[in-house]
């Protein structure tokens, strides 16, 4: 084994940097609470090609004194924390004295800072983790941070960033955040000097929230006051859009990405699906913010009061899930449920029950595992003239599964799996064959974020069947893939696209689409409690007979159970 030696400290200050310093978002967080922390009211983050090659951040704050520059850029040097006790009540953003000195072992920094009352300011300059100037300066009110070419000396990890679209982003999630948290701070992005998000400082935190989650629906809020903590809670309901919502959470002002936050939401929330902005209030000795140099994460003094808060706002702002249950149970007639329109049953007939007349299907092999062919649905119980066999529909039991009789016994079907089947292999067969799109007859204006999260992965969704303009209303989305008859919402669609590609590492774009579009079907399938006519069910039947795998639905449960004569027999003892 060699001998144990130092590192040398463009090594070790290398290491460091990178727990600090993952990508550009980390260097405008970092700096951004910096901000926050000198009281600033106004904040602007300029980028240039994602924060690759520039990351400017500007604000009005108390600024930095001429002296204090070159010590700022030092490790373990902060104003925010004077002895060990101080750990126990951490108050500000930032804290650990790294954020600086990280960037500059990096990336070459420029900080420009004047406090006021003074008639000029400072300017310290770095290069290669070195100071190369420090002289006054005139300069603005304020902090102004320049940093360039990140990682520009760690060819491994600037290899690992993402395109300039997927780091500004990333940038702008941060920002957004910040800003609903600071609805009194003025914040503006820009890339490549054009203005990518900007808020007003009104105070107003609705106001922020309507520029971040999407127009048309509701947005509530709900106040929880515990033993020992208060949670300021928001909520815009998802209703009718697939997929989880957005959640934000913030503890005395920092976001953080706690287990347990997510856990009370998840849990709670199961039954009102939506995005959440949730804001705990706490003493700062009852929560531990020294767990990880990136300080996103947090340890809780009473976590049970987190989850029990973010239960109580679920409740008042009106889940189905805590209302509360009824002693006496009414008896009331089951509401009306409208066949699904998936099927086109004929309108010549309305219904069926056991005393009408049972339908005939002809076909090959297992009783129309090949091509089914219907010869009269409506026609008597009479004999074909072909020899061939019948498939007969009995109906729907109370359990919602139907039954079947053909010559070999009885089939029992889920409908709900069954039609996920027929949806799965609908669109499966649709996105392996070439590149078909669906024009929208009316583009959708893409939500700020929404397309910011487009452009990261523009050429895989246009690949498939995506196709966006910019136009001067924003960008707008003006044809899906289409998906066989399956019918979704265009934006939902993209939407469920979006987060396949975020969340896979597997390079077939085509492949992982089609399983993300198929697994949405299965939320367009018929559930088992909805009635169908007769000529559904044995539209059912002829379909999913048609599809490759009949026998078990793209979750892999069972879609059919076969009861064969000779079982019956048997067990009637008929043997």
């Amino acid at each position: 084994m060699p001998p144990i030696k130092s590192l040398p400290e463009n090594v070790w200050s290398r290491i460091a940097a990178g727990e600090v310093v993952e990508r550009p978002a980390s260097a405008v967080k970092e700096l951004t609470e910096n901000s926050l922390d000198a009281g600033a009211k106004r904040i602007t983050v300029s980028l240039k090609d994602g924060g690759r090659l520039r990351i400017t951040v500007e604000d009005d704050g108390s600024g930095i004194a001429f002296d204090d520059l070159p010590l700022a850029l030092a490790y373990h040097a902060t104003s925010k924390l004077r002895e060990v006790s101080d750990l126990e009540r951490i108050s500000t953003l930032g804290y650990r004295g790294e954020a600086l000195a990280s960037l500059a072992a990096v990336a070459d920094v420029e900080i420009r800072s004047r406090q006021a009352g003074d008639d000029e300011g400072g300017l310290v300059r770095t290069h290669d983790g070195k100071i190369i100037e420090h002289v006054r300066a005139k300069t603005s009110l304020g902090t102004r941070v320049q940093i360039d070419n990140l990682f520009s000396g760690l060819p491994a990890r600037r290899k690992f960033l993402k395109s300039a679209s997927g780091e500004l982003r990333r940038s702008a999630v941060f920002l957004r955040e910040y800003s609903v948290c600071n609805p009194s701070v003025s914040f503006r992005l820009e890339h490549d000097g054009k203005e990518i998000f900007s808020t007003d400082g009104s105070g107003d935190r609705r106001r922020v929230l309507s520029k971040i989650w999407p127009e048309g629906a509701e947005i509530q809020t709900a106040n929880i006051q515990a033993e020992h903590l208060n949670l300021e809670c928001w909520f815009q309901s998802r209703a009718g859009l697939s997929g989880r919502g957005d959640v934000m959470s913030f503890v005395n002002g920092r976001a953080v990405n706690d287990p347990v936050i997510k856990s009370a939401v998840a849990t709670a929330a199961r039954e009102l699906a939506g995005n959440w902005a949730l804001f705990f209030t706490l003493e700062p000795s009852l929560v531990d913010v020294n767990i990880h140099p990136a300080k996103a994460e947090v340890r809780f003094r009473y976590p049970d009061e987190i989850y029990s808060s973010v239960r109580n706002a679920v409740k008042r702002l009106g889940s189905p899930m805590f209302i509360p249950e009824i002693a006496e149970k009414s008896v009331t007639a089951p509401p009306k449920i409208t066949p699904s329109p998936k099927f086109q049953p004929s309108p010549s007939r309305s219904g069926w029950n056991f005393r009408d007349t049972p339908s005939k299907f002809t076909g090959s092999g297992n009783y129309g595992r090949d091509k089914v062919r219907q010869i009269d649905i409506f026609s008597d119980d009479t004999e074909s003239d072909e020899a061939v066999p019948e498939v007969t529909f009995l109906g729907q039991n109370s359990g919602g599964y139907l039954v079947y009789d053909t010559a070999e016994g009885l089939t029992l079907i889920d409908p709900h799996a069954a039609h996920e089947r027929i949806n799965y292999e609908r669109i499966k067969n649709a996105a392996e064959k070439s590149r078909n799109v669906q024009k929208l007859l009316v583009p959708v204006i893409l939500h700020p974020t929404l397309a910011l999260e487009a452009a990261e992965f523009e050429e895989a969704l246009r690949s498939s069947g995506f196709e966006f303009e910019n136009t001067s209303s924003g960008v707008e989305m003006r044809a899906v893939p289409a998906v066989g008859d399956v019918e979704f919402e265009p934006e939902a669609l993209l939407r469920a696209s979006l987060r396949a590609l975020k969340n896979s590492h597997d390079g077939d774009t085509r492949n992982i689409l089609w399983r993300t579009w198929a697994t949405m079907a299965c939320k367009a399938s018929v559930k088992l409690t909805t009635k169908l006519t007769r000529d559904e069910a044995l539209s059912l039947w002829r379909e999913l007979h048609e599809c490759e795998q009949p026998f078990v639905c793209p979750h892999g449960r069972p879609v059919m159970i076969e009861l064969k004569n000779e079982d019956l027999m048997r067990r009637f003892g008929r043997e």
